[in-house]
């Protein structure tokens, strides 16, 4: 069979079954949120396996990742003086816990620059920000992610944040802020709606000055152990080099994480279902699914894996990592490839959008907030495909991280058009005799990661020693 043979049986096998939307429906309504450290999540692994193994993949494995595990308590947000109102919000996971009484501060967008705004004004007070602000799919700069948020909130002094959602719906907006080792964050942090958040301000420009008290609860479980989900396609022509996709498949504890990341852990798997079907000699290197555990809380699942193959040796092995955080998420054909830092992809992926005549937008950014992120600063060659509902008018994560999040946001055209993609993008990667993605060197690495000022939060997290690169 030719190339465009394979493929079409792809196509058709996908286009034929809905068997993505089914294996969503058991994740969601079935097992649950799969929060990081819990039993719905252990069961999800569990299922995840059974998947991979009946689909035909070989060395099936869950793969033990440990890291400290949270569990939500209570949650109290109190306008003290000069009135004494009450608002409704969640303590962001990982936040520190205790009872916290501050006067209240408007920092806007909670950009570094807004802080630097406020100088000394805003030591020792709680803040109240915005959480994230850009429209789904916007062009050009982003701002600032949640921890880089509150990274320039303790850095100002701040004694305590509160993020508002800039979606209506009283949906209140989560995200963990742990401190990248398991532990709580250096301050406590929470998320209320946009129509409590509102009030909230109102309330502070009506009075000038309020003072407010944060009650936040919480249990750390140090000794969690979280699992992988891993399975081979082998290669015939290149074994030893590995192609590894997927994307996690833990929520949040607050919704059933059916966008973020539900669709995206079933479009792997669709994906692996379908090339696991090809005939032996249809896959050039090995492609190897690794559906991940605690990414919600840390990327701890990326963490776990990456490690692994820098202790096996085997980090050159990799020739490419597809993370596929936010595929299936939108109604069908809103697909785009992000490479991560890596300008010498970008020829290789437009020749192969066009000659697989379906569009997607093709960017070059590299970011830290995601499972690629582990893999790209030992230097290998990342990307993430996602597919965001661009019908949507909402900003940020859209019902992410709410308690909106749920299967009925989902589709199965969605599911179906982001495996197709995938899967074609995947078999073209795994037979290209000249992929142009290589290893780059630990300076290199170290150099771009500078540039970016993505050094910052690795040198605090006791991470900047895990930047690697092919000449080590």
């Amino acid at each position: 069979m030719t190339s465009s043979a394979y493929e079409k049986q792809i196509i058709g096998e996908i286009w034929t079954t809905d068997e993505p939307y089914r294996n969503l429906e058991h994740l969601t309504d079935v097992l649950g949120s799969r929060w990081a450290g819990s039993d719905s999540e252990h069961a999800a692994g569990e299922f995840l396996k059974a998947k991979l193994e009946s689909y035909g993949l070989t060395n099936v494995q869950l793969q033990p990742v440990a890291f400290g595990a949270w569990t939500r308590g209570s949650e109290e947000l109190e306008i003290t003086s000069p009135v004494q109102k009450s608002f409704s919000i969640i303590a962001l996971p990982y936040s520190k816990t205790g009872v916290f009484e501050s006067e209240l501060i408007d920092a806007g967008n909670g950009e570094e620059e807004d802080f630097a705004k406020l100088g000394d004004t805003i030591k020792g007070k709680i803040a109240i920000i915005a959480a994230e602000t850009n429209a789904a799919g916007v062009r050009g700069k982003l701002l600032s992610h949640r921890t880089d948020k509150l990274r320039y909130a303790v850095d100002a002094g701040a004694a305590g944040l509160i993020y508002i959602n800039q979606n209506p719906g009283f949906l209140r907006i989560s995200g963990s802020v742990g401190s990248g080792q398991g532990g709580p964050s250096a301050i406590p942090a929470v998320g209320t709606s946009w129509e409590h958040g509102q009030a909230i301000l109102r309330e502070l420009r009506r009075q000038g000055r309020v003072t407010v008290k944060l009650t936040v609860g919480g249990e750390f479980n140090p000794d969690n152990v979280s699992y992988n989900v891993v399975g081979d396609i082998v290669g015939s022509k290149h074994p030893d080099q590995v192609i590894v996709f997927g994307g996690h498949y833990d929520g949040h504890d607050i919704s059933q994480g059916a966008l973020d990341d539900g669709a995206g852990a079933v479009v792997a798997l669709e994906t692996a279902r379908v090339l696991a079907q090809l005939p032996a000699e249809a896959i050039g290197c090995t492609l190897r699914i690794c559906l991940f555990c605690g990414e919600e809380v840390g990327l701890y699942g990326a963490w776990g894996n990456a490690k692994w193959y820098e202790e096996q040796g085997q980090v050159n092995n990799l020739r490419f990592v597809l993370n596929m955080d936010g595929a299936g998420s939108g109604k069908g054909g809103t697909e785009r490839l992000t490479v991560h830092g890596r300008p010498e992809l970008v020829p290789f992926f437009d020749q192969f959008i066009k000659d697989s005549h379906y569009k997607m937008r093709l960017t070059d950014e590299l970011n830290s907030h995601s499972d690629h992120y582990p893999y790209a600063i030992r230097g290998v060659p990342t990307a993430t495909i996602s597919a965001p509902d661009d019908s949507s008018a909402l900003v940020g994560r859209g019902w992410g991280h709410t308690e909106a999040d749920t299967l009925d946001k989902a589709h199965l055209r969605g599911l179906q058009t982001s495996a197709m993609a995938t899967a074609r993008l995947l078999l073209a990667v795994s037979n290209a005799e000249d992929f142009p993605g290589s290893r780059k060197s630990k300076a290199d690495m170290q150099a771009q990661l500078e540039e970016l000022g993505l050094d910052i939060a690795l040198k605090r997290n006791g991470k900047w020693d895990l930047v690697g690169g092919s000449d080590q």
